[in-house]
């Protein structure tokens, strides 16, 4: 049963899904505050996509490590469907910088695409271990997390203060 894998993971999902919701917010705002500037940008509106699919993976993510008496398998798959479902979105967005790049400094755009996609690793990562009842995949699963909130925050930065420079 499930309870072997996400016990004591309970406060740390409550936490993250909290604070997934407010991020969630705050970026909308940025969004709807900023969104001529955004919108003037060929990369920025599908940049902008990506960090809210970020923030929704972690929640839905956190909200189905609530959901109780699920075995091992089935959350690992509802994590991997989340993590595949907000990697679509990462993969347009890196797509997008690809195709327009974007200003900034030298060497940037690389980093950029990278960190775009590597955020989803330990995600991944983790939805496999707990598919195959590892309960190690939910320390991958919590550093997933960790890192895509680290990048959402840095882009919500972005959307909200820096595109006005």
């Amino acid at each position: 049963m499930i309870e072997g894998i996400t016990m004591g993971w309970s406060e740390f999902a409550v936490a993250s899904a909290g604070a997934a919701g407010a991020l969630a917010g705050l970026l909308i705002v940025a969004i709807s505050v900023n969104i001529k500037e955004i919108i003037a940008e060929a990369v920025l509106p599908v940049r902008a996509g990506a960090t809210v699919a970020s923030v929704v993976a972690i929640l839905i993510g956190s909200l189905l490590v609530l959901l109780p008496a699920q075995p091992a398998p089935v959350l690992g798959l509802e994590l991997l469907a989340v993590v595949l479902s907000c990697a679509a979105f990462q993969l347009r967005a890196s797509r997008a910088l690809l195709r327009h790049g974007e200003h900034g400094p030298r060497g940037s755009l690389p980093a950029k695409i990278v960190l775009t996609l590597a955020q989803l690793v330990p995600f991944l990562l983790g939805a496999l271990l707990v598919c195959v009842g590892q309960p190690s995949g939910m320390y991958w699963v919590a550093a997933g997390f960790l890192i895509m909130f680290v990048v959402a925050i840095v882009n919500a930065w972005v959307l909200m203060v820096e595109i006005l420079r």
